[in-house]
C-alpha cells in the first residue's frame, strides 16, 4: 500500500470521527484580521503551520520540546524554530527564505509585552537566544522599502 493511499485513508477516517467545523476556517481568519485592525497595523496576519514537534531528553533528568513553524505570505517563507529551553527561558532560531535583510521583533503578548529586535544576516538567519517562556508574536519588517511587512499568530515557547 502507497504511502498516499495510507494518508488518504486516515484523511478520510478522520473526516468522518472528527470533521472540522462548518464555518471555523471563516471565524479564525475574521478574528485573525479584527486582531490586527485593533492592533493599529497594516501588517498581513499570517496564518501557521506546524512543520515538527520534538521531545529529545537534554541533560540527565528533564525533556525539552521543540517546535518548528512555518509562516509564508506571497514569495516569502518565515521558519522559526522555538524551544530548547530550561522551561523557564527558551531559545528562538528562525529562517527567512528567500534571504532578505529584515529586522525581526519578538514581542511578548499578554502581561509585560516586552519585546526583542534582532537583524536577519545574509544566509535569513536570526536568532533570540534568551526569551521567556510564554506566548510570542513575530514582526517581519523588511528593508526594502516595497516589500510588505507581516506578523505572525501567537505562539507559545
Amino acid at each position: 500500500m502507497s504511502r498516499d493511499t495510507v494518508f488518504d485513508a486516515l484523511e478520510q477516517m478522520w473526516d468522518g470521527r472528527d470533521p472540522v467545523p462548518v464555518g471555523l476556517v471563516a471565524r479564525m481568519q475574521a478574528v485573525a484580521q479584527a486582531e490586527v485592525a485593533l492592533a493599529d497595523t497594516d501588517l498581513d496576519y499570517e496564518l501557521m503551520m506546524l512543520v515538527e514537534r520534538t521531545s529529545v531528553l537534554a541533560g540527565t533528568r528533564s525533556a525539552t520540546t521543540a517546535y518548528t513553524l512555518r509562516f509564508a505570505t506571497g514569495d516569502l517563507d518565515l521558519l522559526v524554530r522555538a524551544g530548547g529551553g530550561d522551561g523557564e527561558v527558551a531559545r528562538l532560531d528562525g529562517w527567512i527564505v528567500p534571504p532578505a535583510p529584515a529586522a525581526v521583533r519578538a514581542t511578548q503578548v499578554g502581561g509585560d509585552e516586552r519585546s526583542w529586535e534582532v537583524a536577519v544576516d545574509a544566509q535569513g538567519r536570526f536568532e533570540v537566544p534568551e526569551l521567556p517562556a510564554g506566548l510570542y508574536r513575530l514582526f517581519l519588517t523588511p528593508s526594502d522599502p516595497d516589500a510588505k511587512p507581516f506578523g505572525t499568530p501567537a505562539f507559545e515557547i
